[in-house]
């Protein structure tokens, strides 16, 4: 039950994101639903889209959404230190559906003491069940909502996760990270897309590492 309150609303977003992602894929002939289902990633999707409709070549493709990602390597980092003595099937099934959105809801319980591994499974599997389902509306009704609302479709992942980083911060630490983290994105915000958004994680965590090893 606690697990199907806190993914309602990183629900919403999802389903209203994905049926964007679900209208212009469909209009390049992608399959969406697929994408949704095995990638369940939303910026790299988007990413993946916009270059395919540059007509990008594959290897490119791949490259660009593996640098993306590899901010899931740091937050699975994170994670693991609540996942000691889980065994590792039950470690692969909640890794695939870790996003920044369920990554910072999981964080925050599992820190309150009120998560498990079966928590945050519940957590992803919700909100996957929401992106593929939004997906399979978009590809499906996209043709009958207007162009300029499915613009504004794409602010409501923005939206959410500034939402909950915000609802997460709780000491000064949280502040300081957040802030070099912002800048650091913003000053980055030239570089190829996406990149800004993985040095800026970078950057965050050691600034966070060095100002907590400093307190202590």
């Amino acid at each position: 039950m606690k697990a199907s309150k806190d993914a309602l609303p990183v629900m919403i977003g999802y389903f209203f994101i994905s049926i964007s992602f679900g209208i212009i894929a469909n209009i390049i002939g992608l399959n969406a639903v697929l994408m949704s289902a095995l990638v369940f990633a939303g910026a790299s999707q988007f990413i993946a889209l916009q270059m395919l409709m540059n007509n990008a070549n594959g290897y490119t493709i791949v490259l660009t959404t593996f640098f993306v990602n590899l901010r899931h390597i740091l937050m699975s980092t994170y994670l693991s230190r609540f996942y000691r003595g889980v065994s590792l099937i039950k470690r692969f099934l909640v890794s695939f559906g870790i996003t920044d959105e369920t990554f910072a809801i999981a964080v925050k319980r599992f820190e309150e003491g009120k998560a498990d591994w079966l928590y945050n499974l519940k957590l992803n599997t919700l909100c996957y069940i929401s992106w593929v389902s939004g997906t399979v509306v978009g590809l499906i009704f996209g043709y009958l909502i207007p162009l300029n609302l499915v613009d504004v479709f794409s602010f409501c992942l923005v939206a959410l996760f500034i939402f909950i980083a915000t609802a997460s911060v709780e000491k000064r630490f949280d502040v300081v990270v957040a802030v070099v983290a912002g800048v650091v994105a913003i000053l980055l915000s030239s570089l190829p897309k996406g990149w800004n958004i993985v040095l800026a994680c970078l950057v965050g965590c050691l600034v966070g590492g060095v100002y907590e090893w400093r307190l202590r």
